[in-house]
């Protein structure tokens, strides 16, 4: 995702608090972007009221792109303040993905064996002894 739209969605997604829906993972990473926005907007009027009226109504896309500009503004002057803001944003998509009526897995760890991701499977999967090995060519 491109620069700009980077902070349009990250914009969007602050006005909508969206953290509602998300599993606690989702919703710990969603608090520290907030935090981290609320904190470099302090003292900046205008910032503030961008962020105030895009939550009041994350419908109005004028908002929005209000909002969006001001990030865009905090970014330029703060480098330290744009790799955060990119870093918990990259953090936060995977827990976006799914739609209503989709699903999202996030792995992570060792696996010791098979790891399938589905939705509405009707019937068995079976992937046989995970711990045998296939024979090896020639034996």
């Amino acid at each position: 995702m491109a620069g700009e739209e980077i902070l349009a969605a990250v914009a969007l997604t602050l006005a909508t608090k969206s953290s509602e829906a998300l599993a606690e993972g989702g919703r710990a990473v969603f608090a520290a972007l907030a935090r981290l926005v609320k904190r470099r907007f302090q003292g900046d009027d205008a910032a503030q009221t961008a962020l105030a009226e895009a939550e009041v109504d994350p419908s109005d896309d004028t908002r929005i792109e209000s909002l969006r500009e001001e990030l865009a503004q905090a970014a330029a002057e703060d480098p330290a303040f744009d790799h955060e803001l990119r870093r918990l944003w990259q953090d936060l998509t995977p827990y976006l993905q799914a739609g209503s009526d989709g699903v999202v897995n996030n792995l992570s760890g060792s696996v010791g064996g098979n790891v399938v991701q589905a939705r509405d499977v009707q019937g068995g999967i079976s992937f046989g002894n995970v711990n045998s090995r296939a024979p090896e060519a020639g034996a």
